[in-house]
């Protein structure tokens, strides 16, 4: 069982990691460097295709418009109640040289809290931060925030979702910690281009909620240097493929309707 157990964690954390682009394309033209001798025609395309793509991505003007073509703020359909809560998405976290401190969260959970605590010193709501563990013998994800929300934002949290694996788990694992607690709705902070996804996995688990999103992208002009190879446009591609399979999967079926969403659905259409 625990073998079982660690290979869906190795499929989940990191053979997206292998497999996606940009990292992906390398592996594209390792296999056309070994073919090049035997299928000289069949190597050199895909000497061209993983390089062709490498370079795309590496364009800041290919990461951008990927980000931003996913980004929203647009509300889930229906009548919201106000919300008297506030869920934040857990995202990375990462192990520290320092023997007392073994993980922390990462830059992207680190920013997340930063939109949180914002809208909780604006609004006075208690918060809910959702996230289990993304590495093998790490704290999960919402403890490692939940100690920075209250050390860094000296902000206290109510609730801490410490089982998820994944953002549908996010929504139906704290959809369920505040209905048992009373609340009928919440903002859900999470970056913007995550946010459609995350939409998507609250109207699942028939939780409604209204998005927080922060650090939109900017399209500014930055003429030529958005013609330029940077390591920064990897990394925002690589988000921005991430998420648009992940919304395609999940859209697809990866995230299935919860049975109160069912009931809430089926109560509808009556």
């Amino acid at each position: 069982m625990t073998a079982a157990n660690d290979f869906l964690h190795f499929l989940r954390s990191y053979l997206p990691i292998i497999l996606m682009p940009p990292t992906g394309l390398l592996w594209v033209m390792l296999v056309g460097l070994i073919v090049l001798k035997a299928r000289r025609r069949l190597g050199i395309a895909l000497m061209t295709v993983g390089f062709a793509g490498l370079f795309l991505l590496s364009l800041p003007v290919v990461g951008g418009a990927l980000i931003a073509g996913l980004e929203s703020t647009e509300s889930m359909p229906g009548e919201i109640p106000t919300p008297t809560a506030i869920i934040v998405l857990g995202a990375d976290g990462e192990r520290t040289p320092d023997p007392l401190v073994a993980a922390e969260p990462g830059p992207l959970s680190m920013q997340r809290l930063a939109g949180a605590a914002l809208r909780a010193r604006a609004t006075g709501l208690p918060v809910l931060i959702t996230g289990g563990s993304v590495g093998r013998d790490q704290p999960p994800v919402a403890e490692l925030m939940g100690t920075a929300f209250k050390g860094v934002f000296g902000l206290p949290v109510r609730w801490e979702e410490t089982a998820s694996e994944n953002t549908c788990e996010n929504a139906k694992f704290s959809a369920a910690i505040l209905r048992k607690d009373g609340v009928a709705s919440a903002y859900v902070v999470t970056h913007a281009w995550h946010m459609p996804r995350a939409l998507l996995s609250f109207a699942r688990a028939g939780y409604p909620v209204l998005p927080a999103p922060l650090q939109a992208e900017v399209n500014e002009d930055n003429g030529i240097y958005d013609y330029l190879p940077h390591t920064t446009a990897w990394l925002r591609s690589f988000y921005a493929l991430h998420e648009w399979i992940g919304l395609m999967a999940y859209r697809l079926g990866a995230c299935e309707q919860s049975p109160v969403a069912a009931a809430t659905d089926n109560a509808g259409a009556g």
